[in-house]
């Protein structure tokens, strides 16, 4: 068990090493080639998007997982998780059209064939496939810079990613089929016998991906798109750093679903190992701040170090949070994470609310920092409650 733990950790470490690797490189791409402005505008839109994402996805990945690894084979709840996607997806598409913006309605597209491959990749991990996780992390990546390299603007920009995720889902599918056994999506399924058993899963990620993207909705509708796009370019960096925890986590859920007791002293020393590692991140970021973002992002954005410095603590009580939540979901209580989001939701709108008019963007800054150690706090003391009363 083990030695299988360590061979999932690598191919998904590697996996995110790869995706952020590529996702910062495309950020510099199209930062430099956008400006501060227009990579605000597409910072807004790309936000819109990940949320949606969320939405439609509405936690079927971690259920997906979780009962496939459980079961160790593909069940009738793929088709089922994936009828579910393609509606929600048809359902937020509509909604987007409100907006009257064409670079957003064209990326909200991409939408359809996410559901595809959010599917596929559920189910590769949760049959510890990591190594075809991987070449599709490689791939993706490689199709958003080659289209950040292709865009003139942010509308071909949204073009460009939404034509290269048709191709990315097709390539998944076709890797599923040929390297899992019983792979079958269609014909889709009714989604009604699973709806309840995910909707703590769905309550859980919306809630935590509105949290992550507060910052950037309510910076563009306060301050401006320059504003937006400095605040993005910081937030990325941050978010870059956080391969070590999406990739071990991410392969210790299929093992501890499966209740051994050798993944939870796995699990006890990898929350170790990544506090220091978001210790070493962080002190990197106070004394290396302004190289970095000029490396990455060029002089344009030269004003964005010293957020840099503040928000790079902000590691530490996400290693908490990130722990701590994994915890509850696989012990089954996922309600008491949904209810520790919540409080935590509804403390970053006041923080950015009280603090954005109050000191613009180093308000949202510092309303981001605070906002993780609230989240930190409160994911603990919720912890500590259930674990009190076992």
């Amino acid at each position: 068990m083990a030695a299988s733990i360590r061979r999932n950790s690598f191919w998904l470490l590697l996996a995110r090493f790869t995706a952020q690797t590529l996702a910062i490189l495309f950020t510099a791409v199209i930062a430099r080639k956008l400006g501060v402005d227009d990579f605000g505008k597409f910072s807004f839109i790309a936000s819109l998007v990940l949320i949606g994402n969320t939405f439609t996805n509405f936690g079927t990945d971690t259920f997906l997982v979780r009962e496939i690894a459980r079961a160790g084979r593909i069940t009738e709840i793929a088709a089922q998780a994936l009828s579910l996607q393609l509606l929600l997806s048809l359902l937020y598409c509509l909604a987007m059209i409100a907006f009257r913006n064409a670079p957003l309605l064209f990326y909200s597209l991409a939408l359809f064939p996410l559901a595809i491959f959010s599917v596929n990749n559920a189910l590769l991990r949760a049959l510890n496939r990591m190594d075809l996780f991987w070449r599709l992390s490689l791939l993706n990546g490689a199709i958003q810079i080659l289209a950040a390299f292709l865009a003139a603007d942010v509308l071909t920009l949204c073009l460009f990613l939404f034509i290269g995720q048709i191709l990315l889902s097709a390539v998944s599918y076709s890797i599923c089929r040929s390297s899992l056994p019983t792979f079958n999506l269609f014909p889709i399924k009714r989604f009604d016998p699973i709806l309840k058993l995910i909707l703590p899963f769905a309550a859980l990620t919306i809630l935590l991906v509105l949290i992550q993207r507060l910052g950037i909705l309510f910076v563009s509708a306060i301050l401006d798109d320059a504003a937006t796009g400095l605040f993005s370019s910081i937030t990325r960096v941050v978010d870059g750093l956080k391969l070590g925890h999406y990739a071990i986590l991410g392969a210790l859920l299929p093992a501890l679903s499966s209740g051994s007791s050798a993944s939870w002293n796995s699990f006890r020393k990898a929350f170790i190992l990544l506090m220091a590692v978001s210790l070493f991140f962080s002190a990197i970021l106070t004394f290396l701040a302004s190289p970095i973002i000029l490396l990455l992002y060029g002089k344009d954005f030269i004003q964005a170090s010293s957020l840099l410095v503040l928000l790079g603590w902000s590691l530490l009580p996400y290693t908490i949070s990130s722990f701590v939540s994994y915890s509850l979901i696989v012990r089954g209580y996922e309600s008491d994470v949904v209810k520790s989001a919540l409080v935590s939701l509804f403390g970053n709108v006041i923080l950015y609310l009280a603090l954005i008019p109050f000191a613009g963007l180093r308000g949202a800054i510092w309303s981001a920092l605070i906002g993780e150690c609230l989240q930190a706090s409160v994911f603990t003391v919720y912890y500590l409650r259930r674990i009190t009363n076992l």
